[in-house]
């Protein structure tokens, strides 16, 4: 269970249950009933909690037993579905002057002309 997940992956962290209630912005009394399989964190907390502990999502949602520490949530990988392919291609074959406005769109590219 989640709960299971957390808890072992806080503890390989080395972060007591209110450590990491800061980190993810809730309290000691959560961590702990997430822990217990009382409650489960909400799915959008799952990348917050998956940064703080240093482990995957994979880890979290128990996919792996593997916690793989330094993978993030940001590098867990995706499947492209068709529509990402369809938008991979069209990137691809986009002058510079729209892959820059895609880039500045998606918050990559900090330099506006």
């Amino acid at each position: 269970m989640v709960g299971d997940q957390i808890k072992k992956a806080r503890h390989l962290a080395g972060l007591s249950q209110k450590q990491l209630g800061d980190l993810v912005g809730k309290g000691i009394s959560t961590v702990s009933e997430w822990e217990s399989n009382k409650r489960s964190p909400d799915v959008e907390l799952l990348p917050v909690l998956s940064e703080a502990l240093n482990v995957s999502m994979s880890y979290l949602i128990g996919v792996t037993d593997n916690p793989s520490f330094g993978k993030t949530a940001k590098e867990e990988i995706v499947q492209p579905t068709s529509e990402i392919r369809e938008l991979m291609s069209a990137y691809a074959l986009a002058p510079d002057w729209k892959k820059k406005a895609v880039r500045q769109l998606l918050g990559m590219d900090d330099e506006y002309e």
